[in-house]
């Protein structure tokens, strides 16, 4: 009897919550797979959104629509006027903003995506060099889907090679930390293609300055989340010149190493100037040089280690000025302050002038594993 009237309460409870949710017929719905948004005067956005088709008979597998609001949300509102179905977010994957309007802040937009219930906070976020309108509305010869290609562009390069992790929740975090800034990829459309052209790196919600893929690549060794990848690099040749084996009239020698492991330390030493030591160690496989190279000598592998260190160090010094120049503090030293300093009560307006003002020092440690290697 008990075992009964056990199993008939929770048959209600199933048919009772069941009732409760809303029925989504696939059929009858618009999906969004990619928004783009762009400033346009008087303070209203141009919304482009690029929707899955899921009639598999339809010559085109995609969709796009766009129109324009003050709000995100109002631009949904308007694009449904142009729908025969009712248009969805749940399986957007990336949202692109134009640089126009990243220079002129894009948090509200962003914290607005983050409060939408159909939408997950693992969204790929990205900057358009022009435009996002140009690159969502372009017909590609080779790109059926353009929401998934650049969803699959973005994973695969922030997973292994140049990028940080670009989703709404990396971007809310660090424009919410007190001693950090976010930064995300820079995207270009150059005919039918479009590629990945560096980084947008921003300072209280604003993009201020473009960063190189080069640089995507030495921020995530000091973030110390660098995968295996690959880097070329070009040191000058007079330091090797007694071990290389040509007649030695090369400026430069051009390198490709890849990275086996790597590591960073940020170290406070004066928290008035401040004051930091940036100490970077890593080991790489040799993949490629440009010219034939003594190997067999063990100092001609010290030298080669010394003058691919040295042109390291002097690659960071060079991307650590920028953004000091641009207060754009997307390494985090600001993060290493307020954790060492006891009641520093820090801000972004207070640390942005400090950032500016900071004294960096660079050392790296640079071993090759295999002089080699060949995959």
């Amino acid at each position: 009897m008990r075992k009964s009237l056990c199993l008939s309460v929770l048959l209600s409870i199933v048919v009772l919550f069941s009732g409760c949710v809303k029925p989504f017929i696939l059929e009858n719905l618009a999906l969004g797979i990619i928004i783009g948004y762009d400033s346009l005067e008087n303070e209203r956005i141009l919304t482009t959104s690029v929707l899955q088709k899921i009639d598999p008979s339809a010559r085109e597998k995609t969709q796009v629509v766009a129109s324009t609001a003050f709000t995100s949300r109002g631009s949904r509102i308007s694009s449904n006027r142009e729908l025969s179905k009712y248009l969805v977010g749940g399986q957007v994957r990336v949202v692109m903003y134009g640089k126009k309007l990243a220079s002129k802040g894009i948090i509200d937009l962003v914290d607005t995506l983050s409060r939408d219930p159909t939408l997950g906070d693992m969204i790929y976020l990205c900057v358009s060099d022009e435009e996002a309108s140009h690159i969502l509305t372009h017909r590609y010869r080779e790109i059926s889907n353009i929401g998934m290609y650049l969803y699959e562009n973005l994973k695969q390069n922030s997973e292994r090679e140049e990028l940080p992790s670009p989703t709404i929740q990396d971007f809310l975090r660090d424009y919410y930390s007190e001693g950090k800034d976010p930064v995300v990829p820079l995207l270009k459309r150059r005919g039918n293609e479009v590629y990945i052209k560096g980084l947008a790196l921003f300072h209280d919600g604003h993009m201020v300055h473009e960063a190189s893929p080069r640089q995507g690549y030495l921020l995530k060794l000091l973030l110390n989340t660098r995968k295996p990848g690959y880097f070329e690099l070009a040191t000058d040749a007079e330091p090797l010149t007694k071990y290389l084996k040509h007649s030695g009239k090369e400026k430069e020698v051009k390198i490709v190493f890849g990275t086996v492991k790597s590591s960073s330390k940020i170290k406070l030493l004066d928290s008035k100037t401040p004051e930091f030591t940036v100490s970077v160690s890593m080991f790489g496989d040799l993949q490629e040089i440009s010219t034939p190279y003594s190997f067999d000598k063990p100092e001609a592998i010290t030298a080669l280690e010394n003058e691919i260190g040295k042109k390291l160090k002097e690659e960071i010094e060079t991307f650590m000025a920028s953004l000091q120049k641009h207060e754009a503090d997307v390494v985090g030293f600001g993060e290493i302050y307020r954790s060492k300093v006891r009641n520093s009560k820090l801000t972004k307006d207070k640390w942005h002038p400090m950032f500016q003002e900071a004294k960096i020092n660079v050392r790296v440690n640079f071993k090759l594993r295999h002089t080699g290697a060949i995959e």
